[in-house]
């Protein structure tokens, strides 16, 4: 997984990454995270952020699941339609769900940038753990690419 890493990033990946960012983040601060100072605390900053966002996701989801319950119990309605209307809302996809998926993994790819420019061992690096623990390493491997093409194809979705 680390060489696969090291192949897709060095394949004009690590520049596709770098010129998108901007896009979305000053210079001034895609600078400060990618510096030596920064590179020395590796990724794990930018993992933990990622761990919340995504967890602050299912919480959202979770509390909506129970607050549509206990309005079903409130409205005396069988536990049955109870637990079906809870898992029915807390599945639902929101509207914020693609954007603060989008958020984590943006940070974890950001986060995999960083270990790689700044000769990390990536067996080390928190955010490519985390992508692998989540996703396994199949899935890993078509984040890293599909991340790598969205950044790369961006400028174009944007002017349509």
């Amino acid at each position: 997984m680390v060489d696969f890493c090291l192949d897709t990033l060095d394949d004009g990946g690590a520049s596709a990454i770098a010129d998108r960012a901007s896009a979305y983040i000053t210079d001034k601060t895609w600078d400060a995270l990618v510096t030596q100072h920064h590179r020395r605390k590796d990724c794990d900053d930018l993992a933990q952020l990622a761990r919340r966002i995504l967890l602050g996701k299912e919480q959202i989801h979770e509390f909506l699941g129970r607050s549509a319950g206990s309005l079903m119990g409130f409205l005396g309605r069988p536990r049955i339609e109870r637990v079906f209307v809870q898992e029915i809302v807390s599945r639902v996809p929101l509207p914020s769900d693609v954007k603060l998926s989008t958020a984590a993994r943006a940070l974890q790819i950001a986060g995999i940038y960083v270990c790689i420019t700044g000769g990390q061992d990536l067996a080390d690096c928190a955010c490519l753990k985390d992508v692998l623990k989540v996703e396994g390493q199949a899935q890993a491997q078509k984040l890293i690419l599909g991340s790598v093409q969205d950044w790369r194809e961006l400028p174009a979705r944007m002017n349509r």
